[in-house]
C-alpha cells in the first residue's frame, strides 16, 4: 500500500530530476488520491487573473468533475483559489447548500465529502487541488496537511527550478497550462489512431514514455509535433 512519506518522496524526486511536469502532476493526483481514499483528485491553474483551467486529474471522473466546478464557476477547487485557504467539506447536504449549482452534479457523481487545498509561490495563489471522497466525511487535520503537502509539491513542480521573481508567475502558469493542451492533444491523436477513448489514451501515453525513458511532455510534443507537421512536397517534375 503506498503511504504518504513515500507517496510526497516519490514526487519530490522527480522534480529534482530531469524534470516531467506533465507527468509528475498525473502522478501526484494518482498518488494523493490513493492515500488519501478519494474517488477523485484534481489539480487547477490560473495564469494571473484568468480563470482558473484544468491541469491535472487523477482519472476521467475528476477530469468530469472539474471542468463541471469551472463552467458552474463554484465549488472546492475554485474557492480554495479565490480565498487562498483551505475548504474542507463532510456531507453531501454541505456540498449542496455550499455551492449550490455545483453540488447537486457532485453528489449525483457520487462525491460525497470534498476538500480543497490552494497551490502558493511566495505569497500568491496559483490555483488549487481538489480532493473528493466516495463517503460523507470531513478531512481530519492531519489529512489536511498531507493534501497541502501535495499542492505545494504540485506549486513546486510547475515553477520548477526557475525560482521566478513574482512578475513572471503569470509566464510560468501560461506555460504549463500550454503544456496540459498539448497533452489534449496527443490524447486525441491516440484516440483517433487506436479507437481507445480519452482516458485510456492517456495510460497509452504514459506507458509509451515509460517505454522510452522519456518524459511524458516530450513524448506528447513530439506526437502533436509530427502529426501536425506538413508532408514534404513532391519533387518538381521536369
Amino acid at each position: 500500500m503506498l503511504t504518504v512519506a513515500n507517496a510526497l518522496a516519490a514526487a519530490i524526486a522527480s522534480v529534482i530530476r530531469d524534470h516531467d511536469m506533465i507527468g509528475t502532476l498525473s502522478q501526484l493526483c494518482d498518488d494523493c488520491s490513493d492515500v488519501m481514499g478519494a474517488t477523485a483528485v484534481g489539480i487547477m491553474l490560473s495564469d494571473g487573473n484568468a480563470p482558473l483551467e484544468m491541469m491535472a486529474a487523477s482519472n476521467h471522473r475528476a477530469t468530469d468533475i472539474e471542468l463541471y466546478e469551472i463552467q458552474a464557476d463554484q465549488g472546492p477547487c475554485i474557492e480554495a483559489a479565490r480565498t487562498g485557504a483551505s475548504v474542507n467539506v463532510g456531507s453531501a447536504d454541505g456540498i449542496i447548500a455550499r455551492w449550490p449549482e455545483f453540488g447537486p452534479r457532485a453528489v449525483a457523481a457520487g462525491f460525497l465529502g470534498a476538500a480543497a487545498c490552494p497551490l502558493r509561490w511566495r505569497g500568491d495563489v496559483i490555483g488549487a487541488i481538489n480532493v473528493f471522497l466516495p463517503r460523507a466525511r470531513a478531512l481530519s487535520d492531519d489529512e489536511q496537511r498531507v493534501v497541502q503537502a501535495f499542492a505545494d509539491v504540485a506549486a513546486i513542480a510547475i515553477i520548477h527550478a526557475d525560482l521566478p521573481p513574482v512578475q513572471d508567475l503569470a509566464r510560468i502558469t501560461r506555460r504549463a497550462l500550454d503544456a496540459r493542451t498539448v497533452l489534449e492533444q496527443a490524447k486525441g491523436v491516440i484516440a483517433d489512431q487506436t479507437g481507445l477513448d480519452m482516458a485510456a489514451s492517456f495510460d497509452h501515453l504514459r506507458a509509451l514514455a515509460d517505454q522510452r525513458g522519456q518524459p511524458l511532455e516530450t513524448v506528447v510534443r513530439d506526437l502533436v509535433s509530427s502529426t501536425t507537421r506538413p508532408a514534404p512536397r513532391p519533387p518538381a517534375g521536369d
